[in-house]
């Protein structure tokens, strides 16, 4: 099936890319940082899909002796990344417009030419679900990876996200986003095929070294108006029915003044290692 290579869901939403502007290291993907911190200086780490780089941004200020590397598809998610180094005023992070299926064309951009199997970690965090062809995303990954090099991923599962308390909006919205997601070309479920597409990239058993989930809980009262705002956007930007759209978005709204409401997307997470 050919699909849009930029099938994100929330393409089109600046309120959605500020959002993931705030995710760092630590939150969103914790499992990178022991490997990240044996990594000598003048190693080079490329987050494949940044969006606007917060995450890349966080590691290059916490490891100024590494050069991070960041691309995406969405340009101005890449303006924003841009913007955001420069008033940062961080000079070890480098942005660049691309396709992950296609990572190997960014070679000739300055500034990135480890692309060419240089890499010491290549890392995505739920982007590779938005490609037009998964495989190969990861087989350019593999590719980008120097020998002993590592490439580690992070995918949800939307069949294993859960909200608490479940009223009536919010159990529309968890049946439903999975099929927004097939609608732009997205595959909704592919943390339960990461280990299957690692493999097919060429990686062996013996080269996969972890396999594990990390579950994000989102229940803070502060956190959940950018939920809702951000959610309810998309929402109201899909093709559902109005009747649909008011119930989910009023749903989301009820959701958020639970003083015990709790929403999870869990993610999996396959990380392997290059042969030398």
């Amino acid at each position: 099936m050919s699909r849009d290579n930029n099938s994100f869901i929330a393409s089109g939403s600046d309120l959605m890319r500020r959002a993931m502007q705030n995710r760092r290291l630590g939150p969103d993907v914790p499992h990178l940082k022991p490997i990240i911190d044996e990594l000598p200086a003048g190693s080079v780490v490329c987050e494949v899909g940044c969006g606007p780089g917060g995450i890349t941004l966080d590691i290059a200020q916490l490891y100024p002796h590494l050069t991070v590397l960041g691309m995406d598809v969405d340009e101005e998610s890449i303006k924003l990344a841009r913007e955001a180094k420069d008033k940062a005023g961080t000079t070890n992070v480098r942005y660049a417009h691309g396709d992950a299926c296609n990572l190997d064309k960014l070679v000739t951009v300055e500034g990135f030419e480890a692309l060419d199997g240089g890499c010491d970690l290549v890392y995505s965090h739920a982007a590779i679900m938005h490609t037009g062809d998964q495989a190969a995303a990861i087989s350019q990954m593999r590719k980008a990876a120097k020998p002993n090099g590592t490439i580690s991923l992070k995918e949800g599962d939307m069949g294993l996200f859960f909200a608490y308390p479940e009223n009536p909006g919010m159990k529309r919205w968890l049946e439903t986003f999975p099929i927004l997601s097939l609608g732009k070309g997205a595959d909704p479920y592919i943390g339960r095929k990461l280990v299957s597409l690692v493999l097919g990239a060429g990686f062996s058993h013996s080269q996969i070294k972890d396999v594990s989930m990390h579950g994000q809980m989102q229940w803070r009262p502060q956190v959940k108006p950018g939920l809702v705002m951000g959610f309810g956007e998309i929402i109201r930007q899909s093709k559902l029915g109005e009747d649909d759209k008011k119930l989910i978005v009023e749903g989301l709204e009820e959701w958020s003044k639970y003083e015990d409401g709790v929403v999870s997307f869990p993610g999996v997470i396959v990380t392997a290692t290059k042969e030398g």
